[in-house]
């Protein structure tokens, strides 16, 4: 499969607050596309830098038509509960039509720690806001899944 990697941001390129961000979260651009990789665990100060990193960088893209989005967890899944709260926060607050993408999957392997216990979590943040969202163990599912999500939201022609 070729790639088309396209521009990168990072919550580590945005200044921080006064506390110390816990986690960081990469993302680009491949095709129809917006990868997450979010290497945890997580508090609230992570989650305020992607919310400014992550408006950065959708400004810097030319979206034309419908995308999705996948965010792949390393590591560990865990968060403060005030990381939760602050991240259902940033999901929630109104953004521009066209930086919203038409679903989300998260790859969450075995693996990782905590993923089982933060799925529930992360089901109520997408059930909220309306967005059609699944949690796969490996990207194969889950970029399938989000291909379809995108074809099907195309208009017919």
């Amino acid at each position: 499969m070729t790639t088309n990697k396209t521009l990168q941001g990072s919550t580590t390129t945005v200044a921080g607050t006064r506390f110390r961000a816990h986690g960081r979260v990469d993302m680009w651009m491949e095709d129809d596309v917006l990868h997450y990789e979010a290497t945890g665990p997580f508090n609230e100060e992570v989650f305020d830098l992607l919310a400014v990193a992550q408006l950065g960088f959708l400004k810097t893209l030319t979206l034309n038509g419908p995308w999705a989005s996948i965010c792949t967890l390393r590591h560990s899944a865990m968060s403060t509960p005030g990381g939760i709260q602050r991240y259902t926060e940033i999901m929630q607050s109104p953004k521009p039509p066209s930086f919203v993408p038409v679903a989300t999957a998260f790859v969450v392997g075995p693996e990782i720690e905590g993923g089982k216990l933060m799925v529930p979590h992360f089901e109520r943040v997408y059930t909220l806001i309306n967005r059609p969202f699944q949690i796969f163990d490996s990207m194969a599912p889950a970029l399938q899944w989000v291909h379809a999500m995108v074809q099907a939201s195309r208009p017919c022609a």
